[in-house]
């Protein structure tokens, strides 16, 4: 009997391809996730420093004008703060997205390999089935020409 062979062996290679485009899709949208909270904290320790360095400045005495620059960049600080929190609260629900688009492809590639896997061991159960019934033919046979070998 020849070898088993998948039918469906091209949509299961595919369903692999589309599950491995969708983790990295997924990892794409991690990786700027990350990106965008490393910039936060960048963002958070520059607003940090920016505003000691203005209670320093205060203290020694500063001109208005001064005071007014310092006040601005604080402010366009925590302004590109709320921004890229915004930007992070939208890549959440983005990865969400994807992270369900990563299961349904699982789903499917995975459901592709249990059927790939029934057939081949229904295969495999009607080749040793086969192989009993010829076994046991020959066993008959065997026993034929004894039975036949002993009357003469």
């Amino acid at each position: 009997m020849k070898r088993f062979e998948f039918k469906l062996k091209a949509l299961l290679n595919f369903r692999k391809h589309l599950e491995r485009m969708a983790q990295q899709d997924m990892a794409k949208t991690v990786m700027e996730i990350a990106a965008c909270e490393q910039q936060i904290d960048s963002l958070e320790t520059t607003h940090g420093h920016s505003t000691q360095q203005l209670e320093q400045i205060v203290e020694k005495g500063v001109g208005a004008k001064e005071f007014k620059q310092h006040q601005s960049y604080i402010e366009a600080v925590i302004r590109m703060i709320g921004e890229e929190k915004e930007q992070k609260f939208q890549l959440d629900k983005v990865l969400e997205k994807k992270r369900l688009a990563l299961k349904k492809r699982s789903i499917d590639k995975k459901a592709m390999e249990r059927l790939r896997e029934k057939q081949a061991k229904a295969y495999n159960q009607e080749l040793l089935v086969a192989e009993q019934k010829e076994l046991d033919e020959i066993s008959s046979l065997k026993k034929a020409r004894e039975i036949s070998n002993d009357t003469h």
